[in-house]
């Protein structure tokens, strides 16, 4: 019973290894509001991390609905201000603000250690 029960936890992705991780987004300098900021690892079976930057371009990555943070280890970042958000109807995407390296071929990675991570990005219009 119990290695079904640590196979449970190794295979799911439950949490061990995970961080907090929170830093600032700014754009040209100014501050990045209403972004969505995603880490996705890149080592198989670990979960994606999600965070939307508020007035100050702060954010604070989710792991899950009980969990903030990051798994350990190399991630690819994203982020992205075309986010669609509502219900009822066909939705339009809003358009994006920041160049692909940002987002669909994003350039970004950043690798998170064993302790509480501050990630800082500042991004350029051009």
């Amino acid at each position: 019973m119990a290695a079904i029960a640590l196979i449970g936890l190794v295979g799911c992705g439950s949490g061990s290894g995970v961080v907090p991780v929170s830093g600032t987004v700014t754009l040209d300098g100014e501050p990045l509001a209403g972004a969505l900021v995603s880490f996705y690892p890149q080592e198989e079976g670990k979960r994606f991390s999600t965070g939307t930057t508020d007035a100050s371009g702060h954010y604070e990555l989710v792991y899950t609905n009980d969990q903030k943070g990051a798994a350990t280890g190399k991630h690819t970042v994203k982020i992205t201000t075309a986010t669609v958000q509502g219900e009822g109807g066909p939705a339009r995407a809003p358009k994006e603000k920041l160049p692909a390296k940002y987002n669909d071929a994003s350039e970004l990675t950043v690798d998170i250690t064993s302790s509480s991570s501050s990630t800082n990005f500042d991004l350029q219009s051009k």
